[in-house]
């Protein structure tokens, strides 16, 4: 009798235990999503990365094109990081194109390398270069066809050790793919259009500062503003950094 009534209590606890592994509390419904798996197949960058990807599913059951979030997961063997990405970018574009997925699904992906002549990916996801000339590789994100004329736009991610920072500051704030990247003179050119066919095409050259720290000087680095083409209805209009001002030329 003993023996029966542990092992009916033992039934008991494991059907409370798959209760609570597969049950959502009534009001935090809105947390019981899909989780999709995806890992590449080799390595990028020297990086081991994998993505959970949480899509947006409808009332009827199908799959929407923009996913509510997805976190990317990069490892190697000195350093591991964790991104949260916003829509819209190319991993929500991929999975979409697999309209029967389930929760706990997993994914293998091969890595859309960039083209030879590539410094911004037009389809892979994300991908590593130095983008403010420091020696060291920055990671980018592609948010596709978000810019202008359907460009991609791209984040920029500084990777320090166990976390990667979002580079905010100018001309890292809104990069599109036809931003030109000169290494030798250390310029940036970023290209975007506005209303009516406008065209702005905005130079930034790096330059060097000191300031204190604690107390020493030491040298920064930062991105200037030195010249701003504008084309528009105006006509063309060339603005050149002089000392604090930017000055229209004659």
């Amino acid at each position: 009798m003993r023996r029966l009534l542990f092992i009916i209590i033992g039934l008991l606890s494991l059907a409370a235990c798959k209760t609570d592994k597969t049950s959502v509390p009534q009001e935090f419904e809105c947390f019981n999503q899909p989780h999709i798996y995806i890992k590449y197949k080799q390595p990028i960058n020297g990086y081991t990365v994998k993505v959970m990807w949480l899509p947006y599913v409808a009332q009827d059951g199908t799959t929407g094109e923009t996913g509510i979030t997805t976190l990317l997961h990069f490892k190697n063997a000195d350093n591991e990081f964790s991104i949260n990405l916003e829509a819209k970018h190319v991993i929500d574009t991929l999975c979409y194109h697999y309209p029967n997925l389930k929760d706990g699904d997993m994914l293998y992906w091969d890595y859309a390398q960039k083209g030879s002549n590539e410094v911004l990916p037009n389809y892979a996801p994300f991908s590593f270069y130095d983008v403010d000339f420091d020696g060291e590789e920055e990671l980018l994100i592609t948010d596709y066809q978000s810019g202008s004329y359907s460009n991609n736009t791209y984040k920029v991610y500084k990777i320090h050790e166990y976390y990667a920072e979002l580079m905010t500051g100018e001309p890292f704030d809104y990069l599109e793919t036809s931003a030109k990247f000169d290494s030798i003179n250390k310029r940036i050119i970023t290209t975007s259009t506005g209303g009516q066919g406008s065209i702005y095409i905005y130079t930034y050259q790096l330059k060097e500062y000191e300031t204190m720290y604690g107390d020493r000087p030491t040298t920064i680095s930062k991105f200037e503003l030195v010249k701003a083409d504008i084309i528009d209805d105006k006509g063309h209009r060339v603005y050149l950094r002089k000392g604090d001002k930017l000055e229209l030329e004659d």
